[in-house]
């Protein structure tokens, strides 16, 4: 059809443009969206499980993810509910954790299957109409075990809820907005391929193409699968070709294509002051402030080990040594474990006296505190809001320390209580703290990040000045 070589001409500028601006502009928030999609969902589910209200699933750590995919939608009876959502809670926590670990945010990699796939992942659980009325299964399953929690006493639980929900509809919204973007670019380029890869080899009546739809159409398909090998072929999209290049209203449809994928100029803002530094560390401190459940589950099992250990010792021998202690230091009423564990940076094997009845109460007692930051309303996350930047810098340095010393502490007394108790009686009663400490690794990993962003970011601007360059706005 003539007039076709300047509008593929127009279209092609047009992406180009367009694929450029996504790069640099729409997918990196795309990405930051999809963090605080997580986080906010990770708040949540703490606190269902904290609260008893679903399980921990045991079978976490069989699934294998080699790309994103939704959990199973299939229904369930009503006796398997608390055990279908638990899991299925859990494996979309997985598939996040994959996405925001794997995944490259560029206009190449996230080609229209992946998007399909973000998509999907995204509307699993419906946050735009969050009701226990939903007519969506696993929506009105996890908006049933939400309600649980809202129904009760907690007014820190549901603060953070109803902060995590606002969080998840908000984000929500953007991912969509962003993903319909990013699937506009691949229409149009896929479209833009057809027409000059296939429609260019091939002589097309306008009459025939409307009257003889379908033919056409087999046709178009016979010769796309001669030039275009193995790359799927959408029906819809080569029928909304024949209609914007020969159809009356064509070119409407070709002007609002071309609107659509219009780049708006936006005024770039010179100053890297207006970047939000402080935001980086508050990211990292809302990571620290999701291991507050973590910890406390790790600790509170291996009391219970402690004291099974403590049974076991109940020997003669055992209390003549409890007794030989006590006549050198009568005041000491401790619990003190010999541990061995390899350092994670040196790999140099370490032994050490672990004070437990300290640690205990020192985990327990961090643990509440980091538990009472996940409601962004509370006192604790408002102090540290708004401090200085380099208060809050402090703290997550601080925190990440000590979280860090805790999973190298609790991962050897895990070790430890497994190899000391050896009562075939007691044996089987021993608590394992695997799930929680794979948390709080990729707590301290993710927080670590955080740190080292900020850093990065601000030494950059450092040298920036160093070298005489502005970073102050005009």
């Amino acid at each position: 059809m003539e007039g076709n070589g300047d509008y593929e001409r127009i279209l092609e500028e047009r992406l180009l443009a367009k694929a450029e601006s996504l790069d640099r502009e729409e997918l990196p928030k795309l990405k930051d969206a999809f963090k605080l999609f997580q986080t906010a969902f990770q708040g949540i589910h703490t606190v269902l499980l904290r609260k008893g209200v679903i399980q921990k699933d045991p079978y976490k750590f069989d699934l294998k993810i080699s790309e994103v995919q939704t959990p199973p939608e299939s229904p369930f009876a009503e006796s398997e509910k608390n055990e279908q959502i638990s899991i299925r809670l859990s494996q979309f926590d997985s598939y996040l954790d994959f996405l925001n670990g794997y995944y490259q945010f560029s206009v190449d990699f996230l080609t229209m299957g992946r998007v399909k796939r973000l998509i999907n992942l995204t509307k699993y659980f419906n946050f735009l109409q969050f009701s226990e009325a939903s007519n969506q299964l696993n929506t009105r399953c996890f908006a049933e075990v939400v309600g649980l929690v809202r129904k009760g006493t907690d007014p820190l639980s549901t603060g953070i809820l109803g902060e995590g929900l606002l969080s998840l509809e908000r984000t929500s919204r953007e991912i969509f907005q962003i993903l319909k973007s990013l699937t506009l670019y691949h229409k149009e380029r896929y479209k833009l391929d057809v027409r000059q890869l296939v429609l260019a080899g091939l002589t097309l009546d306008r009459e025939r193409v409307i009257t003889h739809r379908d033919e056409v159409l087999r046709t178009i398909k016979r010769k796309f699968v001669e030039t275009m090998g193995d790359r799927p072929f959408y029906t819809e999209l080569v029928e909304e070709i024949l209609a914007e290049d020969y159809s009356s209203d064509g070119p409407n449809l070709r002007d609002d294509i071309l609107a659509q994928l219009q780049v708006k100029e936006t005024r770039k803002a010179e100053t890297a002051q207006a970047r939000n530094f402080k935001a980086i560390i508050l990211d990292g401190a809302r990571v620290l402030a999701g291991a507050g459940y973590q910890l406390e589950e790790a600790i509170r099992k291996l009391r219970e080990n402690s004291i099974l250990l403590e049974n076991q010792n109940r020997t003669f021998l055992g209390q003549m040594r409890k007794m030989v202690r006590r006549l050198f230091n009568p005041a000491e009423d401790k619990v003190v474990y010999h541990v061995e564990y390899s350092d994670p940076i040196t790999a140099e094997h370490r032994r050490e006296d672990i004070d437990f009845t300290s640690l205990s109460e020192e985990v327990a007692r961090r643990a509440r505190v980091f538990s009472s930051m996940m409601a962004r309303n509370s006192q604790s996350w408002q102090r540290l809001a708004s401090a200085q930047e380099e208060q809050a810098y402090s703290f997550l340095v601080k925190g990440l320390e000590e979280l860090q010393r805790y999973y190298r502490r609790l991962a050897a007394l895990d070790e430890h209580f497994k190899n000391e108790i050896t009562d075939p009686e007691l044996a089987p009663r021993i608590r394992g703290i695997k799930v929680e400490l794979s948390t709080l690794k990729t707590s301290i990993i993710k927080a670590n990040q955080k740190k080292h962003e900020y850093v990065a970011q601000k030494e950059e601007i450092e040298q920036m000045r160093r070298l005489g360059i502005r970073t102050d706005a005009p």
